[in-house]
């Protein structure tokens, strides 16, 4: 038997709770039988690749697994395993994928995990595995995925990880990751990186002043909710062929960058929820508009503390989701809005907006989602908001607004949640 794996049920099979059960027994006896077997039986030891994903499986990982010498993959995802990560798993030699991640594992990631040279592709991710990460994974020289977000990891990444040059993608996230220098100017220096996920941890320190000089191939960088300060360098948009960048919810200081043309496939940019600031005009939005292709875009929870650039129109047509909310953000929201004709969510809430209500956002024929709450805003609402047909929520409480709620509100279909509270309109409502 070379591979033991669960796809031999075809999808039209119905696998009952009682077979996985049985499943899970016949596998429990197969492996047992790897201590002693008469030569006429099934040589266990001979099974390279046990996938057994999404199967409802539970109990513990039996330890007989460490008697398959020839394993290569293990695959037992989306299962309900619990109990420890075995000791053995690092004692076998040919060992290239360990894939775990969605079940109910505790325990420690085994240091003999090490021991695993051949080891490409290592996933724990949504499980409850806790305590440091083992200097000990620095010896997987052959590593290229290493996946645990969603634990209770913690401690400091051993700094030996990024010195692994095969490195793809490292995914750290939803943890309780802490400690001096958490982030070592050695991650930045892996040239084959296309995935650094460090999310929600509680990372301390600054970026490394060199970060995006060596990583030519820095798909996504995730560093959102942490505890990071210091400015955002300059040298982060070297990393040229960067698509996502999170790096909203921490403490960074300074001025926005104003050189982001050099990003042209960015479509996610979130730097919400720091300290960052900008020169008058927020000249950034400048450079913003060589990005082509960007979707998503959110700097709102800094004090910018500005008027808006007439050029927030050049942006992507691409873009969908656009938020500046809680940034001392005065003036007149600018005409050219209406040249961002793929938006679906308008976030300007809590700001100092003035003025009235634009026509042009009638253009947004694609807005299920217009938030203008909180600002400071006059007149009456246009007929132009009546043509927004996917309009869900249109939020436009705590303004200076007046007149006749217009009667074609009541024609938009998808309309869900109104919120028109805190103004000055007729009590006349249609």
């Amino acid at each position: 038997m070379d591979v033991v794996d669960a796809n031999l049920f075809t999808k039209k099979e119905q696998i009952t709770s009682k077979s996985e059960m049985c499943l899970a027994s016949v596998i429990e006896l197969a492996l047992d039988c790897t201590k002693e077997m008469p030569e006429s039986r099934i040589n266990m030891k001979e099974v390279v690749a046990l996938n057994l994903p999404n199967l409802q499986l539970q109990g513990t990982i039996s330890l007989s697994l460490a008697n398959l010498s020839s394993l290569r993959e293990l695959n037992l995802e989306n299962n309900l395993f619990h109990g420890g990560i075995s000791y053995g798993l690092g004692h076998l030699p040919r060992l290239r994928v360990i894939d775990v991640k969605k079940n109910q594992l505790n325990g420690i990631i085994p240091p003999t995990i090490g021991n695993a040279t051949k080891l490409l592709n290592f996933s724990l991710s949504v499980n409850r595995i806790n305590g440091n990460i083992p200097e000990e994974i620095g010896n997987l020289r052959q590593l290229a995925v290493l996946s645990s977000t969603d634990n209770k990891l913690t401690g400091s990444i051993p700094e030996a990880l990024f010195h692994i040059s095969s490195l793809l993608s490292v995914s750290l996230g939803k943890n309780s990751l802490s400690g001096p220098l958490l982030i070592p100017e050695a991650i930045f220096n892996i040239s084959s990186l296309n995935y650094i996920a460090l999310t929600l941890n509680k990372f301390s320190g600054r970026i490394p002043t060199s970060a995006g000089l060596h990583l030519p191939n820095l798909l996504g960088l995730y560093l959102s909710g942490n505890e990071l300060e210091g400015e955002i360098p300059l040298h982060i948009t070297n990393a040229s062929r960067l698509v996502r960048l999170g790096l909203a919810t921490n403490f960074f200081s300074g001025s926005i960058p104003t050189n982001w043309e050099s990003l042209r496939d960015l479509r996610l940019l979130f730097l919400h929820d720091n300290h960052l600031t900008s020169e008058y005009g927020l000249p950034f939005f400048q450079s913003l508009a060589d990005c082509r292709m960007l979707q998503y875009l959110d700097v709102g929870y800094n004090p910018l503390n500005s008027i808006p650039p007439n050029s927030i129109g050049n942006l992507s047509s691409t873009i969908e989701f656009f938020e500046i909310s809680d940034a001392q953000i005065n003036g007149l929201i600018p005409t050219s809005i209406g040249n961002m004709s793929g938006l679906t969510t308008l976030v300007f809430q809590n700001n100092n907006f003035t003025g009235n209500i634009l026509l042009e956002f009638g253009n947004l024929k694609q807005l299920p989602g217009l938030y203008l709450n909180n600002n400071k805003l006059q007149g009456h609402i246009p007929e132009a908001v009546c043509h927004l047909s996917h309009l869900g929520r249109l939020n436009l409480e705590g303004n200076e607004l007046f007149g006749i709620i217009p009667a074609c509100i009541e024609n938009l279909s998808m309309l869900q949640h109104l919120y028109l509270d805190s103004n000055k309109f007729s009590p006349k409502i249609p």
